[in-house]
């Protein structure tokens, strides 16, 4: 991502973790992606913030609309822009979660994306702006693995330990596990990669394992290797007997993974189906009991302490 006027720190407070990427540069103010391959792409969501209520120094309260902020979506390399989304400087003065549908016409392998402020030129120069409003963002995610699955997927890209582990539950009656795996992607972008060649390349795979006994002991069902999965895939696999039982913990794991930004994978529409034709249906965006270590925060879910 490359930007203008912006710089990473904590000058407009924290927004969702750590540090948000900020804007209070003089003149222009914009943070513009790459080309990214949106095709099979749902939605684009992340937090902001323009201002803030207490008048900050750093990040004061904005007056009129000018000091908003426009997202814009380019498909001819920059030459001409489209307006997607306004960030308006009354609403954005407190941290404001934006998920955001995206129209076809974005849908391309060619799509850029540009957050940016207004500015003034006058002569061909960029009027200094100092008295704009600062803003920020942070958390930015592009989602879904349409045509498999729909919604908030699970996308991780942290640097310490990446897993998704279930509550216990009760599968005396289970008899497959169903979800939708993605590794890295096609177009290898820097948000979606995976090492295919490297020596440790097998070790980066997803497992899908099950444990008895709270946690202490693992077994694994499946294991998902990276040049397999570079597409959205929906699998199933039988339940093992040994784990047609109460109080059974369900996690898939990436033993290995070279931090973040690499290695990042994706996982949806998990479904444990029973006998009777019964069914648990896990929505990633409304699901219940499942807890998780990833990037990117999810009121609705439970984490690991």
């Amino acid at each position: 991502m490359s930007l203008e006027g912006g710089s990473t720190c904590t000058e407009c407070g924290i927004l969702a973790e750590d540090t948000a990427l900020y804007f209070g540069g003089s003149t222009v103010r914009q943070a513009i992606t790459q080309d990214l391959d949106l095709r099979g792409a749902k939605f684009l969501q992340y937090w902001g913030r323009i201002g803030s209520e207490n008048n900050m120094t750093s990040c004061h309260r904005p007056i009129c609309r000018k000091e908003g902020v426009l997202l814009d979506y380019s498909t001819d390399g920059g030459i001409t822009w489209t307006l997607l989304h306004e960030m308006d400087y009354q609403k954005y003065i407190s941290v404001r979660h934006d998920y955001i549908l995206l129209p076809e016409d974005a849908l391309t392998n060619t799509t850029r994306l540009r957050w940016w402020q207004p500015f003034v030129i006058s002569n061909g120069i960029v009027v200094s702006g100092v008295e704009r409003a600062q803003w920020a963002l942070d958390n930015i995610l592009i989602g879904g693995l349409v045509p498999y699955a729909h919604g908030d997927s699970l996308y991780f890209n942290g640097c310490q330990i990446r897993q998704a582990a279930t509550k216990p539950l009760d599968l005396t009656r289970a008899s497959k596990i169903m979800f939708v795996l993605q590794i890295g992607s096609m177009s290898q972008t820097d948000s979606c990669n995976s090492d295919l060649s490297g020596p440790h390349a097998v070790d980066k795979a997803v497992l899908l394992q099950y444990s008895v006994n709270n946690g202490i002991t693992w077994h694994v069902i499946a294991q998902h290797q990276p040049k397999d999965f570079t597409q959205a895939q929906r699998v199933s696999y039988n339940v093992p007997l040994e784990a047609r039982m109460k109080g059974v913990l369900l996690r898939w794991w990436q033993p290995r993974h070279n931090g973040t930004g690499h290695d990042q994978w994706a996982l949806d529409h998990v479904e444990v189906v029973l006998t009777r034709k019964q069914n648990y249906m896990m929505n990633f965006s409304r699901q219940h009991g499942l807890r998780h270590f990833y990037n990117r925060r999810r009121r609705s879910l439970r984490r690991y302490p």
